[in-house]
């Protein structure tokens, strides 16, 4: 079989050589030369007698024709299965154990290699006349299936069809996945996901939707790959049995404290003042945290950020006496000085806070008088500085932080990412799982609470990025990976996303991100046309299913070469002859005319038409597949809901 399909392609390729043209848009005739040689080589060897030839002569002249026959069959088969493919294809799905894994290539679906034939061919199916080949008929049969689209864009190449891989080495080059919403993206997730896992590597999954098919699909691969052990399953909307994670508590620079939370507030406009404003106090309030051996949360943080005088007090009291054994005796010394007698003889004193800061003033200007201003204790000085701004001012320039923080404080939320009781669920700490080589799905639960969403999305990106440049400094010779999966991560995606695309593929990191239109990157950076193109340009595999708007397909159809399809153009010319002498009253000529049109190897409206489950995919520096991806068949055996599968994996 194997040899008979090399020498079918073969022919196909020596006779579309011959031709200005292939043009597989006709009836069938090939069964007719077909049935002739097959009849012709029966009479020369079963009736070679009636033929005045000999046997030999017939077994030769017999089998010259059958092999006529089998070409010409062979070439009329293709021209019925292409025809029928242009509507229908055959069925496609996998299970969890039938998704290829392999530690070399990365299974993405089914297919071929786009290239100028296939487009050669759609030119030819838009030409009038053979509108016909798209219309259902004897030999193409309609599609029962709602997958919308033309079919005949994976048509015109599926007697090639076969699986498509990409090399995973290439795969810290990022992927980045365009789509609209139910045409396939959450599908083809699962799949590189379960390669992943099954792969035994360290998985991160963002879902700021939180989609239960798609951890139903990593609990299955974790099965089938026995890793439920490593899967840890975190969703805010669940408390109760979510896994915990602290988006604040790992850093290098306690500066980075302030990063993830004020990335969070809207940085456009005016907005980009009060984000600093907010960034400056944040950072002194965690570095007092820090000093002060108290918990970096967000409830911590929320509280002292919004109360800096009691953070004065709370933080002097705790650190002055290391430094100074005297401190206690001088503050009791401020109070006694501003100790007085009212008219009825009352003593009064000023507040214990009120002699702190009247303490710090006089410390301030009398080191700043010696001219040593490097002797200043820095955090003392910002933290004395925050509390004096007046009540009002600090108010409006820190009013941004309250809803991050309300957002996650002030819902379930807080029992996750800023947890008081534990109750025996795993606490995540990213270089675990990426040591260890866990399996973590973050369910942000977006649809519900955005702000939050959004905030730890963020936090979480930023976490990353920290941890891949200590990872990448403190480890090497160490080789860890990580395969980090971003469901529609325009909702988490800020400046620190960049710099994950940017910096973390020297660490190991490899990054798919999954999103709807370039305009929904756009919209996040509005204002700055640069950033969503910097975001693009460090994508070195692009996968487009069918999309909502050409701005986003021409992504990929302006990185992909022009190519020239031709045309036959048929004419028919008579002239008369006036004297009819010899017997010619007319002549007529017909000409095929073939032309030559530039196009495009593949254009918007390909990718504004494409049904649900195919794709076209940009990879390794200008290769173009066209595939289909593997609808699902659910292996049935993971948990029903959220609650059911965080139980089992969580507890």
């Amino acid at each position: 079989m194997f040899i008979i399909t090399k020498l079918n392609r073969f022919l196909r390729e020596f006779f579309k050589s011959q031709n200005a043209f292939e043009n597989l848009l006709h009836e069938p005739y090939e069964f007719l030369v077909g049935g002739f040689g097959v009849a012709t080589g029966s009479m020369m060897i079963f009736e070679h007698q009636h033929l005045a030839v000999d046997l030999k002569s017939g077994l030769i002249l017999g089998g010259l024709c059958f092999a006529l026959a089998y070409i010409r069959i062979i070439q009329g088969v293709e021209v019925i299965t292409y025809q029928r493919n242009l509507l229908k294809l055959s069925p496609f799905s996998m299970s969890t154990q039938d998704v290829p894994a392999s530690q070399k290539d990365l299974f993405i679906g089914k297919g071929f290699k786009w290239g100028l034939i296939h487009r050669q061919r759609l030119h030819l199916l838009s030409m009038v006349g053979n509108e016909y080949y798209l219309q259902p008929g004897l030999l193409r049969p309609a599609v029962k299936s709602e997958i919308g689209g033309k079919p005949w864009l994976h048509g015109v190449g599926a007697n090639d069809e076969k699986d498509i891989t990409l090399s995973q080495g290439a795969r810290n080059g990022h992927m980045l996945v365009f789509g609209m919403t139910r045409v396939g993206k959450t599908r083809l997730l699962s799949i590189l996901v379960n390669q992943d896992i099954r792969n035994h590597d360290a998985v991160i999954v963002i879902d700021p939707k939180g989609d239960l098919e798609v951890l139903q699909d990593i609990y299955s691969a974790c099965a089938a790959a026995g890793r439920l052990q490593d899967l840890m399953v975190l969703h805010p909307g669940f408390p109760q049995v979510s896994a915990k994670y602290n988006p604040l508590a790992s850093f290098s620079n306690v500066s980075e404290v302030a990063t993830r939370v004020a990335s969070a507030i809207s940085a456009s406009g005016e907005g980009k003042q009060f984000q600093d404003f907010a960034w400056k106090f944040l950072n002194i309030t965690a570095a007092c945290i820090l000093e002060m051996g108290e918990p970096m949360c967000y409830k911590t943080l929320s509280f002292y950020v919004a109360r800096p005088k009691q953070t004065l007090l709370a933080y002097c009291d705790r650190i002055l006496p290391k430094a100074d054994p005297h401190y206690l005796q001088k503050i009791e010394a401020v109070i006694q000085e501003f100790k007085k007698t009212d008219d009825n003889g009352s003593v009064i004193e000023i507040a214990r806070s009120q002699a702190i800061n009247i303490y710090l003033h006089r410390y301030i200007e009398e080191v700043t008088a010696k001219g040593d201003a490097t002797a200043l204790h820095s955090t003392i000085t910002d933290l004395h500085h925050a509390a004096n701004v007046g009540d009002e001012f600090y108010g409006k320039i820190t009013a941004s932080l309250g809803p991050v923080f309300d957002k996650i404080n002030k819902t379930s939320a807080s029992e996750v990412f800023s947890w008081s009781y534990n109750f025996g669920l795993p606490e995540i700490k990213l270089a675990n799982v990426i040591k260890r080589k866990k399996v973590l799905y973050i369910g942000l639960d977006a649809m519900v609470n955005k702000a939050m969403a959004e905030a730890v999305g963020q936090a979480l990106i930023s976490d990353l990025v920290s941890l891949a440049g200590r990872m990448y400094k403190d480890n090497q010779g160490q080789e860890y990976t990580l395969k980090i999966h971003a469901d529609e991560f325009a909702e988490i995606v800020r400046d620190e996303f960049i710099t994950l695309l940017n910096k973390a593929g020297g660490a190991g990191y490899s990054v798919t991100a999954y999103t709807q239109t370039k305009n929904d990157i756009g919209a996040v950076f509005s204002g700055n046309a640069d950033k969503p193109e910097m975001i693009l340009g460090n994508f070195g595999t692009k996968v487009m299913l069918r999309v909502a708007n050409d701005e986003t397909a021409k992504i990929m159809t302006d990185a992909v070469e022009e190519v020239r399809a031709r045309s036959l153009t048929p004419s028919t010319m008579s002239n008369d002859k006036a004297d009819g002498s010899s017997g010619d009253l007319f002549t007529t000529y017909n000409t095929d005319t073939i032309t030559e049109s530039s196009h495009k190897i593949i254009v918007e409206n390909d990718l504004t038409s494409l049904p649900k489950g195919q794709a076209f995919v940009l990879t390794n520096g200008g290769e173009l597949y066209k595939i289909r991806i593997p609808l699902p068949k659910n292996d049935g055996n993971a948990p029903k809901s959220f609650a059911a599968i965080m139980s089992e994996v969580n507890l």
